[in-house]
């Protein structure tokens, strides 16, 4: 039942995009890339602002049959900050979900988003892969992998650390300027790393 709600939310969510709407690098709905909750898609939208290889993904998913949801939760179970599942796969579109603890500065999230998105591709990739088997198939036959990475690739952590250093001159455009935020400064700031 579960599955069927996402799935009905997820074709909801795809149908075409407004016209009107503006599209290119901060608008993450002329990609594939869609968040609801406005924390993770505001690390999108710095994501595509302030790193060219977060936009080259972006740009690689959308001309995919991949689409990709980005989901903040409480927590992931193994610890982890971040990983990716395989929801379905219909009418020639896959869905994944990318699941994130928002626990980090907007550079460490904006660095952890890059790091799934390159998983993200790498599913694009692969049109062998339409369901959590054949995924899981991908991953394990990756000799770079060691046991403890069994469902990571390289291509994701050298994604992660040009993300990092592609966003570590970044700084948020000032709000709109008002009294209280002009004496507070930024409403988002930022701090580069991990």
């Amino acid at each position: 039942m579960v599955a069927a709600a996402i799935f009905a939310c997820t074709i909801a969510l795809t149908s075409a995009p407004d016209s009107s709407a503006p599209s290119g690098p901060a608008d993450p709905i002329a990609f594939h890339v869609r968040a609801v909750d406005p924390q993770a898609q505001e690390w999108i939208r710095v994501g595509a602002s302030a790193s060219k290889t977060f936009r080259k993904l972006l740009a690689r998913l959308a001309s995919s049959d991949l689409i990709v949801y980005v989901e903040i939760v409480d927590r992931i179970i193994g610890g982890a900050a971040g990983h990716l599942y395989f929801v379905t796969a219909a009418a020639g579109v896959r869905y994944v979900r990318i699941e994130v603890v928002a626990d980090g500065t907007v550079g460490e999230m904006v660095t952890l988003l890059g790091h799934e998105l390159q998983h993200a591709v790498e599913i694009a990739d692969a049109r062998q892969v339409r369901d959590p088997q054949s995924m899981a198939r991908l991953y394990l036959g990756m000799t770079e992998n060691l046991p403890s990475t069994k469902y990571d690739s390289v291509a994701a952590r050298v994604t992660e650390e040009r993300v990092r250093r592609e966003i570590s001159g970044y700084r948020p455009a000032p709000p709109a300027h008002s009294d209280a935020q002009s004496i507070a400064g930024p409403l988002h700031p930022f701090v580069a790393g991990r």
